[in-house]
């Protein structure tokens, strides 16, 4: 038997946006783990992301483009300092101490991007996936891809975002297929769209411009068991 999850009452979708931090040498992404205690996938890996703030779109809007995606894009980039320390813009110093004092409340993002500017162009938009009806929280979530050099280091901020690691994808897979690396289901799928390629230049072409249609998954029962289709 199975039972289609989206007749349940719909809670709204969040906006929220996700970074693909790419590096070469071999091609790695970033991921992090989540802590035991979080309220949302506890202890699975994801990459680094978060809701979006009011800040962000006037941001947006401020450098003169008001669309979601923009919005988005500044979410992003906020949120990879914020939860890895990895800053996506010119060089940004005492950087772990600004990132300190941003998640702190003590400094805004306005400030930080007016000492070092980012190029909100270089993260390219490349999926959306919109959380399924049924489930709790829900997220309507913009993906991204963006590449830092080889040296850049990043750590997790020791809350939300507990280890960190770069990782090739067919490893990432790997490890979650075997049980070591638990991941929910948007994370495996944007983890796949990286198998095949051998560098970042590479994939970023091969997305910018993209036609970018949201993927909404249907959570269905059947015998019991509760899954996730993709229409």
């Amino acid at each position: 038997m199975v039972i289609r999850s989206d007749t349940a009452a719909a809670v709204e979708a969040v906006p929220a946006a996700s970074v693909l931090v790419l590096r070469d040498g071999p091609l790695e992404v970033l991921m992090l783990r989540r802590n035991e205690k979080s309220s949302f996938v506890p202890g699975a890996w994801v990459f680094p992301g978060g809701i979006t703030e009011a800040l962000d779109r006037d941001l947006a809007a401020e450098s003169g483009d008001s669309s979601v995606v923009a919005a988005m894009r500044v979410t992003g980039a906020r949120e990879t300092f914020e939860e890895t320390g990895v800053w996506l813009g010119a060089p940004l110093e005492d950087a772990e101490h600004k990132r300190r004092r941003l998640l702190a409340g003590n400094i805004t993002l306005r400030h930080l991007l007016g000492e070092a500017p980012v190029d909100f162009e270089h993260l390219v938009w490349t999926a959306r996936w919109i959380t399924p009806i049924g489930i709790p929280k829900r997220f309507d979530t913009y993906f991204f891809l963006t590449k830092v050099g080889r040296e850049v280091e990043a750590s997790g901020e020791d809350n939300e975002a507990v280890e960190v690691a770069w990782i090739a994808a067919e490893e990432a897979l790997a490890r979650h297929a075997a049980g070591t690396m638990p991941m929910v289901f948007p994370t495996l799928k944007n983890l796949e769209a990286l198998l095949g390629y051998d560098s970042a230049d590479a994939l970023l072409d091969a997305r910018r411009g993209a036609e970018i249609q949201p993927i909404q998954p249907v959570l269905v029962v059947e015998d019991g068991q509760k899954k996730l289709v993709i229409p």
